[in-house]
């Protein structure tokens, strides 16, 4: 009697785990492992689920968001974020909020903060545009936005952010939480060495 096949095993190292990650890579495949804070798209989670392959995080780093300095600024936001922010605290991150009544101020204390070990900082305004804007105008600011963690990994690797502008109204709680998390988790990003003589 024959023994029954093993189990083989995908492992893939990328942050953001797409379809054309995947794909042609699933065949005679019942595990799929990704890295401990990656994002997996819904339509992998759906092929992974027709094909019948499990989907595991690899064991995280020592090394956890603890440490993280987040200074969070919101203009012009009617919403109640003190529950965000107390989730973003529960993660180990030092969040530092305040609000501010101007685009313009509201920049330039993050690009002064922004020059600080450690330091994160994040935007909550429905003036995405101009806010993106203003912020980038700072040298070493390279901020980026996203509608969901897997577009903002895309875009903060793609510059190496440091600054994540959104619009609290244009996304559900949940949703909002985990892509300020993720984003939290890449730590400070370095600026990519193509672009760092104009971003830097």
């Amino acid at each position: 009697m024959s023994e029954p096949p093993m189990d083989i095993e995908l492992v893939l190292h990328c942050r953001v785990v797409t379809m054309s990650e995947v794909e042609g890579r699933l065949e005679a495949v019942r595990r799929l492992v990704v890295p401990p804070q990656a994002v997996v798209t819904p339509a992998v989670r759906d092929e992974l689920h027709r094909r019948n392959v499990s989907l595991a995080y690899a064991a995280a780093k020592p090394q956890a968001v603890g440490g993280l300095r987040l200074v969070a600024l919101t203009v012009d936001v009617s919403s109640n974020l003190a529950p965000l922010l107390a989730a973003l605290g529960h993660e180990g991150i030092e969040v530092q909020p305040a609000a501010a009544d101007c685009l313009i101020a509201a920049t330039d204390r993050l690009a002064a903060e922004l020059g600080k070990p450690h330091t994160l900082g994040l935007l909550l305004t429905r003036h995405i545009a101009a806010a993106l804007c203003l912020a980038n105008r700072h040298r070493g600011v390279r901020a980026a936005s996203g509608i969901d963690a897997p577009s903002l990994a895309a875009a903060a690797d793609a510059v190496g952010a440091n600054l994540l502008v959104v619009n609290p109204a244009e996304m559900a709680a949940a949703r909002l939480r985990q892509t300020i998390i993720e984003y939290c988790r890449g730590g400070p990003r370095a600026c990519p060495a193509v672009l760092r003589e104009r971003l830097a």
